[in-house]
């Protein structure tokens, strides 16, 4: 059985578990901090989305305005910087030039499950009963449906719907790595 201690202390057992605990799943995936804001345009500046390289820009049904984002290898920290949100703002006014005045209403950070090559890990893991599903990164909302299909095969012992050689979880081959997040009682 798979065990594993819950935040109020609780032992929980289990014969099959998932590891999708995102930036918190465990090496090799690694927090990606993310910084972005909403602004408040006096007027409507923008009904569709723009992609730069350096920024995005996304127009809300609300008239807010999202600009993100940021992509920083910063651990755990999701400090909000200032200088970092106005470098955001001043990025997206090169785009729109209507955001220049636009006032800031909110700003945060967030974190991303980042891998090594960029990409998901998905599969079962070395230690038995336990599957991966992790390292989405800014994908994590798109990819959820086929990731949620992929896990529920696994987990039922069924193949996977898709050929996950790419995003299994055994690429590294290091120790330390994102199977050690439970542990096994036999």
């Amino acid at each position: 059985a798979v065990t594993n201690a819950a935040p109020n202390k609780e032992r929980l057992v289990a014969h099959k578990a998932v590891n999708c605990q995102g930036s918190w799943a465990g090496a090799p995936v690694r927090p990606r901090k993310g910084q972005m804001l909403y602004v408040q345009p006096a007027q409507a500046v923008l009904n569709h989305v723009v992609r730069a390289p350096e920024v995005y820009i996304v127009p809300r049904s609300s008239g807010k305005i999202l600009i993100g984002a940021t992509v920083e290898d910063a651990g755990f920290d999701k400090t909000v910087e200032p200088t970092v949100i106005q470098n955001l703002l001043n990025l997206a006014a090169k785009y729109i030039p209507g955001l220049a005045s636009a006032q800031i209403i909110e700003s945060w950070a967030g974190l991303r499950p980042g891998t090594p090559d960029d990409l998901p890990i998905l599969g079962a893991a070395e230690i038995p009963g336990v599957f991966l599903a992790t390292g989405h990164f800014r994908n994590g909302i798109l990819l959820a449906p086929v990731t949620a299909a992929i896990m529920s095969a696994l987990v039922m012992g069924r193949p996977a719907p898709f050929d996950l050689a790419s995003c299994s979880p055994g690429r590294w081959q290091q120790e330390g790595s994102v199977q050690r997040a439970s542990s096994v009682k036999e």
